[in-house]
């Protein structure tokens, strides 16, 4: 059950979200998984029904409390946190996988060393299908990138 997005939230289409998770896995059980940019809380519900451990990082308080509200109608404990993934990354901790949607003006090399900090295995990240990344960076190697309409989805693993 996805939150309602306001005005600048760009949710994953249910093409990309699929594709995403066909990559990282669709049994998540166990798996401690980090949805850096919040948004409408699709990528962390997606996340969620396939067992992750889901983190929530949403700087929108209108958005922080959608994604609350969403959480509490699926029965889900997801762990919700209001900030800038970017600032809180070192102090989050490091998961299994982090899922990354941010707005895509914000992806570069730099966004992906600052998100490395997080990531134990892999980071899923979105971005426009232009958006030239590194194959290397913050210890991590992409091992995948696909095109999908305007978007790209880049897989990095440690």
């Amino acid at each position: 059950m996805p939150s309602p997005a306001h005005s600048g939230v760009r949710p994953t289409s249910g093409r990309v979200r699929e594709a995403m998770f066909s990559m990282i896995g669709q049994d998540l059980t166990g798996l401690g998984i980090l949805d850096a940019f919040g948004g409408s809380g699709l990528l962390a519900a997606e996340a969620w029904s396939r067992g992750g451990d889901v983190t929530i990082v949403e700087r929108s308080a209108k958005q922080v409390a959608a994604i609350r509200a969403a959480a509490s109608a699926l029965g889900a404990t997801w762990t919700i946190v209001r900030g800038d993934c970017i600032s809180l990354a070192p102090r989050l901790g490091t998961f299994d996988v982090v899922l990354a949607d941010p707005p895509y003006a914000m992806v570069s090399d730099e966004l992906v060393e600052r998100l490395a900090v997080c990531v134990g295995a892999r980071l899923m990240l979105e971005s426009h299908r232009d958006t030239e990344l590194g194959d290397a960076i913050g210890g991590m190697t992409r091992i995948r990138r696909k095109r999908y309409g305007n978007t790209s989805v880049h897989l990095y693993e440690r």
